[in-house]
């Protein structure tokens, strides 16, 4: 009777150790509500919203929490990320969360405890922002393969946050066909079309250029037809029998000395001659 006694009791104990160490893990390591020092603060820059607060460490909710409160208590920690959830939860960090891990920020729509006009987050949703402790580039943290596909939770409750992963594995979504035009067809079809362009337009200017040239061609030789027949039709004039005399070629007239309209030569004007004429 004594050890059966002794031994439910001893499964009573096991039992409460059990479930006290379990309560240690979820319990809020290092709860922070307000910073306990004076610490300068530059200006936050906001992430987005994410369905998991790794790998940053949830210090615990706060009646009037805001955004500039969990940012001082992040610059006590000197911590370069800070995250808020359910409106009152603060957490601080080194590395923002996986990038696979980001939501819709329409889905972080609850209002700060201490500031309704400001989100903090929402349910099982965390906003994330930088503190500006640093101004160095803050890396996204790079979970392992067996908890990359299901993040841990960001809800807490009574002092307690909880951590529940899964191990199922998504399916690697088979990759998507582009469906952009060829580019590549398109530029080759652009550069064939102006070629045949250029090809048609210097067609039409040779043409019109070989046709000019053929109409230079034709005037010339009839100009140079018409010039033949104008010098060969004078030289028969002149070589020709013609009833037409040219006084230039008469030897007698040429021997005689033309005096129309002068005084003649046969007569002597040396001489004072008188004439009588009846009026």
């Amino acid at each position: 009777m004594v050890s059966f006694r002794f031994t439910s009791a001893l499964v009573a104990a096991s039992i409460v150790a059990m479930v006290s160490a379990d309560s240690g893990t979820a319990t809020i390591k290092n709860p922070i509500t307000t910073p306990t020092v004076t610490k300068a603060a530059s200006a936050m820059t906001s992430i987005g919203c994410f369905e998991t607060g790794l790998p940053l460490e949830n210090h615990g909710p706060y009646k009037f929490q805001s955004p500039g409160n969990c940012q001082l208590v992040c610059l006590q920690l000197n911590k370069d990320v800070m995250g808020l959830s359910d409106g009152e939860n603060c957490w601080c960090g080194d590395e923002i969360p996986a990038q696979e891990w980001q939501v819709e920020n329409n889905t972080c729509s609850t209002s700060c405890a201490g500031d309704d006009t400001t989100g903090c987050g929402g349910k099982d949703r965390l906003w994330v922002v930088l503190t500006g402790n640093t101004r160095n580039q803050v890396d996204y943290f790079k979970p392992s393969s067996s908890s990359s596909s299901v993040p841990a939770k960001t809800s807490s409750s009574g002092g307690t946050s909880t951590a529940a992963a899964s191990a199922t594995v998504s399916p690697t979504s088979a990759p998507q066909q582009d469906d952009k035009p060829n580019t590549v067809a398109i530029a080759v079809g652009v550069v064939v079309g102006i070629l045949a362009l250029g090809a048609i337009l210097f067609g039409v200017w040779f043409l019109l250029r070989r046709k000019r040239q053929q109409q230079a061609e034709e005037d010339y030789r009839r100009n140079a037809a018409n010039v033949n027949a104008f010098v060969g039709g004078g030289k028969q004039l002149h070589t020709s029998n013609s009833s037409m005399n040219d006084s230039r070629l008469d030897p007698s007239f040429m021997d005689r000395r033309q005096s129309n309209g002068s005084i003649a030569d046969n007569e002597d004007y040396s001489r004072r001659i008188l004439k009588v004429t009846n009026v």
